[in-house]
């Protein structure tokens, strides 16, 4: 049977709506009292020509039992009060005991609320790059992928955790091209993605920030309309000549450096506070061009003139024109670091005042290495060329002292090689031929120093320690299937035979930076004004 609380509105026109209290157990709203306009259209009479009509009732009092009636303040519509319950204040409810309430299911609502799905969380599943106003007939790059579009190509979805490049050109043949770096963090399944805009500025024909932060808005609003437009970050378009036909050389290769897992290998050093200390931006993107410097490259007067101002510059760790020795080495220290820089490159490496790592050394081959050989930029090659030659293959005692550093930097080495020759037309060992001498000879001395330190540990070699001598001889294979012998078996001296069957007395020097050593090595030192050694004992008055 319904209540008498509600079930029919003849009921309630029976009711003073001036002084009816709620029942216990009327939706929570238990001992509530309402007060109602007198104007309403529910209440056309007053209080006390409607007294008789209440009926007698515990909880509802008529005006007549009490000398000084409860009167509602007239100046307002609504009188104010402190109500408790699930409903609004003075709500008809009709209620049927014969239907119970639906009552919460506490484990559905904590299952709701603990779904890790947003309903706002919109793109998920990996990055999207917005290429906003490029035209058509570009070619465009992303990792190990590039090709050349018909149409306006909108950008990309869906990009995997990592570091990634993405770069456009006007057309395979020009000579300046523009890039971001973008890192994808790990993310949730649920979590939302970041959304990369950047707009072709068709004046200066560079890939840049948004003209505008209302732009940038209005491609983030417009995402999902567009989103399916976007190309999957797996997309592998039929014309991209992006990997070429496996060399001959290329048979048995390690894991590190198949299809699927070599960009990780190049970039997992490739980390946001290495792309901010080197381009000297906090962003979230960094962008890149072919005509970016790099703080200590050789520049020619008239060049220095040219870019003198507003050019962007990328700072290393280790610029070309540095000395790698030590400002506190002195006497046998400082000759020792000459030779091989390792104590200095692990101090300045560990160094907490630089918020350094030693996988930053990493990091930086790779950056010098994919941003020159992707764009062009000779100023990023000439780095890479001085990491290789100057500080990584002259570091002999780092495979000891930090071996893990020195497999991370041989493995990564070995990929930057592979990948050239897999993914890149035009070799960088081809295109520098005095630095790829360069670098035959260091790799060659460095075979020779590195099987010397680990035969010396015999029984007491660590596993990271072999790992590091398992590496080089992967690469020295790979090398040598390409036509370079690393074997230190060279002659310094001898007789050489000429074409003409005459045959002449001959020195090599290609190593004889090899024979000065100890004593006899190379020493910087400070000259006084006569120009002689300072510190020197003098005789003269």
């Amino acid at each position: 049977m319904p209540s008498a609380e509600g079930t029919s509105a003849a009921w309630l026109a029976d009711r003073d709506p001036q002084s009816v209290k709620s029942k216990s157990g009327n939706g929570g709203n238990s001992g509530v009292k309402t007060l109602i306009n007198p104007h309403s259209a529910l209440d056309p009479f007053s209080i006390t020509d409607r007294k008789d009509r209440l009926p007698s009732n515990s909880n509802t009092k008529s005006a007549s039992n009490s000398s000084r009636p409860c009167l509602p303040d007239r100046t307002k519509s609504v009188e104010s009060l402190t109500t408790l319950g699930a409903y609004p204040l003075g709500s008809l409810r009709l209620v049927d005991r014969r239907t119970p309430e639906p009552s919460l299911n506490l484990n559905t609502v904590m299952e709701t609320s603990s779904d890790p799905k947003p309903k706002d969380a919109f793109p998920t599943g990996g990055d999207v790059f917005i290429l906003d106003d490029l035209p058509p007939n570009f070619t465009v790059g992303c990792d190990t992928m590039s090709f050349s579009t018909r149409n306006p190509f909108p950008g990309f979805r869906e990009i995997p955790p990592g570091a990634h490049l993405i770069w456009v050109a006007p057309s395979e043949l020009t000579s300046s091209r523009s890039a971001y770096w973008i890192v994808t963090p790990e993310r949730g399944e649920w979590e939302k993605s970041e959304v990369h805009v950047k707009q072709w500025d068709k004046f200066n024909e560079i890939l840049g920030e948004p003209a505008s932060h209302a732009e940038e808005r209005f491609q983030k609003e417009r995402l999902k309309e567009a989103f399916d437009s976007l190309s999957p970050y797996q997309f592998r378009g039929v014309t991209s000549g992006v990997r070429l036909s496996p060399p001959k050389h290329e048979t048995e290769l390690p894991s590190f450096l198949a299809h699927e897992t070599i960009w990780s290998q190049l970039t997992w050093a490739i980390r946001p506070d290495l792309l901010n200390r080197v381009t000297g931006t906090t962003q979230t993107s960094w962008q890149v061009t072919t005509l970016d410097d790099v703080v200590g490259a050789a520049k020619i007067a008239e060049e220095v003139r040219l870019y003198a101002t507003g050019k962007p510059q990328l700072r290393f760790t280790f610029p070309m024109n540095a000395a790698l020795i030590s400002a506190s080495a002195h006497g046998s220290e400082r000759t020792q670091q000459a030779l091989d820089p390792t104590p200095f490159i692990i101090s300045t490496l560990e160094n907490p005042s630089t918020n350094l790592r030693l996988d930053d050394l990493v990091g930086e081959l790779s950056l010098a290495f994919l941003t020159g050989m992707h764009l062009g930029n000779f100023s990023c090659l000439e780095q890479w060329w001085f990491l290789t030659n100057r500080v990584i293959f002259r570091c002999f005692d780092l495979s000891i002292q930090r071996p893990v550093l020195a497999l991370n930097l041989l493995q990564t080495f070995h990929a930057q090689l592979v990948y050239n020759d897999r993914y890149l037309e035009g070799d960088i060992l081809d295109m520098m031929p005095e630095q790829s001498r360069k670098l035959q000879r260091a790799l060659v001395t460095y075979k020779a120093r590195l099987d010397e330190r680990l035969l010396a540990l015999g029984d007491r070699i660590e596993p990271d320690q072999h790992r590091a001598g398992e590496a080089f001889s992967a690469l020295e294979a790979w090398l040598w299937r390409r036509g370079w012998d690393l074997r230190g078996s060279y002659v310094r001296a001898g007789t050489l035979t000429l074409e003409d069957g005459e045959e002449v007395q001959a020195e090599m020097s290609d190593f004889e930076d090899e024979d000065e050593r100890g004593e006899f090595a190379p020493v910087l030192v400070d000259l006084d004004e006569g120009g002689r050694e300072a510190g020197l004992v003098s005789w003269e008055k």
